[in-house]
């Protein structure tokens, strides 16, 4: 049996494990990106809120649910919010991994820099043959909001990786 000294001094515990603040990081960063993006296509398309989420439910729904002229449905919100919010984890966990040992300002950096990886890798590889109704996505403004996911994510990853006191 080991012998535990109960007047040691353990060091600094960190408010959360770096995988659970990869997922966390994740959820907020991705809710960041949603509001971003559709804000983003609602001011750009009086109307075309919603496109950005249907061309998220069609990745398993098809291209019949990407706009236009599908008409944006609840199964459709629901299928967006799951597709979306579970590669905002895989993803936050990604940044999780390289920010998790880095200063706060190189960190942010990092995270930022995946998300620019993320968009190229999205975006410029897997959509135009696997997606091709992401056409209509592929623009500045999404490449932003990549860059925000990335730097979102590492921010609430090094935020939760803060000694508790």
């Amino acid at each position: 049996m080991e012998h535990l000294d109960r007047n040691a001094t353990p060091g600094p515990a960190t408010a959360v494990s770096e995988p659970v603040a990869g997922v966390i990081g994740g959820l907020v960063s991705g809710a960041a990106y949603l509001v971003a993006q559709v804000s983003f296509t609602a001011a750009a398309r009086p109307g075309g809120a919603a496109e950005p989420l249907q061309r998220i439910a069609a990745i398993l729904m098809g291209p019949d649910a990407a706009p236009p002229p599908a008409e944006f449905t609840f199964t459709m919100l629901g299928m967006a919010l799951i597709i979306h919010f579970a590669l905002a984890m895989v993803f936050g966990r990604i940044v999780s991994v390289l920010v998790w040992s880095r200063r706060t300002g190189p960190g942010v950096l990092t995270g930022a820099l995946v998300g620019l990886v993320l968009y190229v890798v999205n975006f410029g590889l897997i959509a135009p043959s696997a997606f091709p109704w992401f056409g209509d996505s592929i623009r500045a403004v999404t490449l932003a909001d990549h860059v925000l996911f990335g730097a979102v994510a590492a921010a609430v990853c090094l935020a939760l990786r803060s000694p508790l006191r």
